[in-house]
Parts: C-alpha cells; sequence; structure tokens
C-alpha cells in the first residue's frame, strides 16, 4: 500500500475531484449510481462529495495491490464504485483550483497497455457536523476576523484505490462492477444518495452514438449553410451555374456589379464570348488613348484570328513599360472599408474614384487572350468597367447595343 497524498485539502460547495484532465459534470458523474458521494460515471474521473461546504478538510488518498480489508468502523460512510482510466496519473483538484497533489497510479513512462479499471472506496465520516457553517464551534466565541475555523472542519475522508481488472490488458480478465453503498449514518449522505437514484439514468452506448450522429449531421448542415450563404454573398445573391462557378481569373467585381450580364455571357456560345472579349479590350484601351498605336496591330490580329497573344504582350509589366515608356510601380494596397456597408457598395465607391485609365485597361486585353473565352470575355468586361469608372454605365449599355443576345 503506497499513500499517495495525506493532507489538508480545500474544499468548496462540498466538492472535490479527482481526474485527468477536464473536470467532471456533476450529473453525469453520478447518473445510474446508487451512491452519491463518489460520483464515476465518466471515464478517468471522480466526483467527490464533502460534508463542509467551505474549508480545508483532512484527505487521504491510498493506493493498494488488491482489494483492501473491510472500512474500519471509524468510517460512518463507505462506498464504492469503478474507474476505468484514461491515464495512468490522476490529479487530486479542489473546485475552481489546480492541481493539488499528483496520483501515479501506473509510474510514469512505463507501458502498461491496456490500462486497468481501478476501483475505489470512498470512505468519510463528520460528514454532517461538517455541513454546519462553523464545525461546531460557537460563532460567538470566534473574533470578528477569525477565520481559522475553516481549517479545523470535524469532517475526514479516505480514499482507496486498487486495480480491479487484469492489469495485463484483459479486458475479460474483470469487468468494473456497479458502485454499491456499504455504510450509511449520516443525513448528508442519506441526501446526496437519494439525490443521485433520483438522476435520469445515463445514455446507453446505442443513444450516444444516436445522439453524436446527430450533432455530426447538424455540423454537416451548418457547414453546408454557411457555405451556401458565403457562396450567394459571392454571386450577388444568385448561385451560379456549374460552367460560371469553375471560371477562374478576376470576375467577381463583374459578377456584383452586373449579375444579368454576366448570366447572359455564360449562356453565349463560345463564339460569342470571344466577340464579347475583343470588343471590350478594344473599348477599354480606346478610352486608355493606347489601341491604335501602330505596335499593337499584333495583338488585334492574334486576336482577332483566334491565335494567342504573341510573346511581347502577354508581360504585363513589360507592356506597362512599353506604353509609358517607365518600369511599372507596385504598391502596397490597405483596404479601409467602412463597417457596415456591403461588397457591392464598396465596389461603386471604388469605382467612383478617379482611375489611370492605361493601368486599368491594359489588363482587358491579357484578358482576351485567355484561352477560356468566358473567362476573357468577364475579365475583359470587368477591366473596361474599371476603366470607364464613373461613366460605367456607358459601357454596359454599349455592350448590350453592340450584342443584342446579352438583352437590354
Amino acid at each position: 500500500m503506497r499513500v499517495l497524498f495525506d493532507g489538508e485539502a480545500p474544499v468548496a460547495y462540498g466538492q472535490i475531484y479527482v481526474c485527468t484532465s477536464e473536470l467532471p459534470d456533476m450529473d453525469r458523474a453520478f447518473a445510474g449510481q446508487v451512491n452519491g458521494l463518489c460520483g464515476a460515471g465518466q471515464p478517468g474521473a471522480l466526483f467527490l462529495m464533502t460534508g463542509t461546504h467551505t474549508g480545508r478538510v483532512r484527505f487521504t488518498i491510498e493506493l493498494h495491490d488488491g482489494e483492501p480489508p473491510p472500512a474500519a468502523e471509524v468510517w460512518e460512510e463507505v462506498v464504492e464504485a469503478s474507474l476505468p482510466l484514461r491515464a495512468g496519473v490522476l490529479d487530486l483538484v479542489p473546485w475552481g483550483d489546480g492541481s493539488l497533489a499528483r496520483l501515479p497510479l501506473i509510474p510514469e513512462g512505463q507501458d502498461s497497455g491496456r490500462l486497468p479499471v481501478y476501483r475505489v472506496r470512498y470512505c468519510a465520516t463528520g460528514m454532517d457536523e461538517g455541513r454546519d457553517p462553523f464545525g461546531g464551534l460557537d460563532p460567538d466565541e470566534l473574533d470578528e476576523d477569525d477565520d481559522t475555523y475553516l481549517d479545523r472542519r470535524p469532517d475526514r475522508y479516505l480514499l482507496c484505490l486498487w486495480p480491479e481488472g487484469d492489469t495485463a490488458g484483459d479486458p475479460d480478465a474483470g469487468g468494473a462492477r456497479s458502485d454499491v453503498v456499504l455504510r450509511e449514518t449520516s443525513g448528508a449522505a442519506a441526501y446526496w444518495h437519494a439525490w443521485a437514484r433520483a438522476l435520469p439514468p445515463p445514455p446507453t452506448l446505442w443513444e450516444q452514438v444516436e445522439a453524436e450522429l446527430r450533432m455530426r449531421l447538424e455540423r454537416e448542415r451548418r457547414a453546408e449553410e454557411y457555405r451556401m450563404r458565403d457562396e450567394l454573398r459571392r454571386w450577388g445573391g444568385r448561385l451560379p451555374s456549374e460552367r460560371l462557378r469553375r471560371v477562374q481569373g478576376n470576375i467577381q467585381g463583374i459578377v456584383l456589379l452586373d449579375r444579368d450580364l454576366v448570366d447572359a455571357v455564360a449562356a453565349a456560345d463560345a463564339t460569342g464570348q470571344r466577340q464579347i472579349a475583343i470588343w471590350a479590350a478594344r473599348h477599354a484601351l480606346t478610352v486608355a488613348g493606347v489601341a491604335d498605336l501602330d505596335w499593337m496591330r499584333p495583338a488585334w490580329t492574334a486576336l482577332d484570328r483566334g491565335e494567342p497573344l504573341p510573346a511581347e504582350f502577354a508581360d504585363p509589366t513589360a507592356l506597362w513599360t512599353r506604353v509609358l515608356g517607365e518600369p511599372a510601380v507596385t504598391f502596397s494596397i490597405v483596404s479601409l472599408r467602412r463597417g457596415g456597408r456591403s461588397p457591392a457598395e464598396a465596389l461603386h465607391t471604388s469605382l467612383d474614384a478617379p482611375v489611370n485609365p492605361v493601368a486599368m485597361a491594359l489588363p482587358a486585353l491579357l484578358a482576351a487572350g485567355e484561352s477560356d473565352p468566358l473567362q476573357a470575355a468577364l475579365e475583359a468586361l470587368w477591366a473596361g468597367v474599371a476603366t470607364y469608372a464613373a461613366q460605367r454605365a456607358e459601357f454596359l449599355t454599349e455592350v448590350r447595343r453592340a450584342f443584342p443576345f446579352l438583352g437590354a
């Protein structure tokens, strides 16, 4: 036999715990038990009741190799329960505090295979006296600031533990037994025993499986709901077709600005989409004043023939340098969008701001050369909108006039 703890232990609300990590839940610890002093309904944890509500009580914890002799007559309350372990080391934990003492049932670092079930015997004496806030002392004889009565509690407790199952880990060699009340004397113990027996029985294994399944399905439902809500937000309140959803590139701006136009473009055939892309690029670069530069002709020729853009037009930095005669400058941009505004409102605000038309228009040329005609059309349209900026309504009207199949 080894004494794992012997000393004063602080209790609050008449509770103290032996556990590995999380503190046990009171109802779950005692549900299905006949005793209300030692709750062992959660693996790896004990919920221990005391007569003292708040104070320091004498507490002893013993580890035995096998079942110890019956409790001595000095112990007025004796109960037993079985404790499946989650770890070989437990902690004695007061209410609202950290570990008071480490309780190594199995030496730390020792490979013990499957952890055995332990039997625990919880003994108490003086519980009714402990329920007295002053522990039997006359409060009139105590000084006003004398709190020493909290350290002179009349109730004492003994917790004995020993392996109940096979220490080699064979689950058939020994099983957990039901809890039992071996001795009952005090009114305090009788109260807690009656309380425990009145609790609803713990859920069966099947009920636990069903509950976990319901929780998992609910989590999946919520995740799908959040995903759908986010997709609706990104697509302007209307879910896209699968074809539109697969489009890559910078198209979210045009989606938020004119979703009807986006759907109409997506419904067009590949030839129509390519024509829209080239038309949008020409108009954007015309507004920027660079569409008719002599050295731009190979780009327009390639697009009109359905060929890839020549290599000198595929590098946006080189294209910028060639147009302006100076290297491109990279800026770091931080969004300071005022809270409470929708993405669409923020988009309109940004489009109303002054822009460099050349910088906005050049991406339209690159977009028109994309291999996916739908992506080419949508990205080129967005670049055209950004180029027209505050006059974007004029651009959107012109594109619908040029391609009647896009609708009014």
